[in-house]
């Protein structure tokens, strides 16, 4: 886009500058040039470059031969006349020349083109010889003479030609301004327009035009950025009624073991009372667990959290993370750890032991109890890497691709509980550690992450 308003400027720097030379050019003229006079007194220098050339002799006037060769190469006659008008030598005419001039006649033929036949005159004197002239003709479709008309001293028209052009130049500058200004503004305030609207969630406008095409990748990301707003509100809505439930049903564990105890028409026993108070301990843990993964994701999003690193045995951690989970698989050959290396990674322990934690859970809450969780630990120059790999269901493209989004619980989740947030939650913690995670899957041939860390030395 910088590149298109760019172009946009040149071209209209380009014609401003075109139009301000030629408006100064034509109103210079027209203001003082135009049936003006200019006094000229420029060298008439194809006649002196023949008055060299010419002398007098006791019969009369001559020619020399570097003359005569510099008139047929210029296609130029010549006459000399005496005092009283009269031609005394004339060569290369073609007999269509007067033999005889007035001073009328000479004044204005001289002065002006085709006065005589179609030829353009020049007269001068001859210095060394008193008394006599010379005429010097050519085709006027060759040389022509035009008559200017000059008014007043040459620094008054240079002033006057000076504030022409500064006053032309403003104006075609303030043009271009105006016509560029609107180019931009016009789109500019159409765009402010449509994300004002998608501020309040109305549907937006994009009329298509010329200066629209300036910021058409703009109008472009505002129209994604509506359908991912729209795409958000539905996934929120959805995540709500989700965690709703979530949160619904152990209130309503929560609630249902109080009434009971409530009951004073009925004596509990000590187990009775012992075991309805474990439901709602881990009911009231259930509640505790998802407005924790609220506040973690918030935290993670805004970048409130800073990471307290220490370095640690990668695959000494993994074990832990391991024995974290066990609650959710049934016997140790449900998972295997492969230990290749000994490397060592700074980490903040408590955050990355949640982010495997959260990914090995997954596996088991997802997939049948038989499933099986392979996890290994390899390390490249400057790298660690973790895979947790699985042999359960897989997921589905769509799933795939927005696995990592916050409040997203994928199709195959089924009556699952949860808030969505556990895989974001743990791509937040790896970026917040500078690594990468990334996910691959096949439907029916089970998923595979892959965490990478930096490694340090032993």
């Amino acid at each position: 886009m910088k590149k298109l308003i760019i172009k946009e400027y040149l071209k209209n720097l380009i014609v401003a500058i075109v139009a301000s030379i030629l408006l100064s050019a034509t109103l210079c003229f027209v203001f003082f040039f135009l049936n003006n006079s200019v006094d000229n007194d420029m060298p008439q220098y194809l006649v002196r470059n023949i008055i060299p050339h010419i002398s007098r002799t006791q019969t009369g006037i001559s020619l020399n031969e570097e003359g005569k060769e510099r008139l047929q190469h210029h296609n130029v006659w010549l006459q000399v006349l005496n005092e009283s008008g009269e031609v005394v030598f004339e060569e290369n005419s073609k007999g269509d020349l007067p033999n005889e001039y007035t001073m009328l006649e000479l004044t204005n033929v001289v002065m002006n083109s085709n006065r005589l036949g179609n030829y353009t005159v020049f007269m001068s004197d001859i210095p060394e010889m008193a008394g006599y002239a010379i005429l010097l003709g050519c085709d006027s479709k060759l040389v022509s003479k035009y008559t200017f008309r000059f008014s007043g001293e040459t620094a008054v028209v240079l002033f006057g030609c000076i504030l022409v052009v500064s006053i032309v130049t403003l104006l075609v500058v303030l043009c271009a301004s105006y016509v560029f200004s609107k180019k931009i503004t016009n789109p500019v305030g159409d765009i402010i327009d449509n994300i004002d609207k998608v501020q309040k969630g109305e549907r937006i406008e994009y009329h298509t035009s010329e200066d629209n095409k300036l910021f058409a990748n703009v109008f472009e990301s505002i129209e994604k950025l509506e359908a991912i707003l729209k795409q958000n509100d539905i996934l929120r809505a959805k995540w709500i009624v989700n965690i709703s439930h979530d949160i619904k049903s152990p209130l309503s564990t929560i609630k249902g073991y109080s009434e009971l105890l409530y009951d004073q028409e009925y004596e509990y026993s000590s187990d009775e009372i012992r075991t309805y108070a474990e439901q709602m301990l881990k009911s009231e843990e259930r509640i505790r667990e998802l407005v924790e993964d609220l506040k973690m994701s918030n935290s993670l999003i805004e970048g409130k959290i800073t990471p307290t690193l220490e370095s640690v045995d990668i695959v000494e951690f993994v074990g832990r993370c391991i024995s974290n989970a066990s609650a959710f698989y049934v016997h140790d050959k449900n998972v295997q750890l492969e230990n290749n290396c000994k490397s060592k990674s700074e980490i903040d322990v408590k955050l990355m032991e949640r982010c495997i934690t959260n990914i090995i859970c997954n596996a088991f809450v997802h997939n049948d109890t038989d499933v099986e969780v392979r996890i290994s630990v390899t390390e490249s120059e400057n790298n660690t890497y973790i895979r947790i790999s699985d042999n359960g269901k897989g997921m589905s493209e769509e799933d795939l691709s927005k696995v990592f989004e916050r409040y997203y619980r994928g199709n195959g989740s089924g009556k699952t509980e949860g808030t969505g947030l556990g895989l974001a939650i743990a791509k937040e913690i790896v970026l917040l550690h500078g690594g990468q995670i990334d996910v691959t899957s096949n439907p029916g041939k089970g998923t595979v992450f892959t965490i990478r860390l930096l490694n340090h030395a032993n």
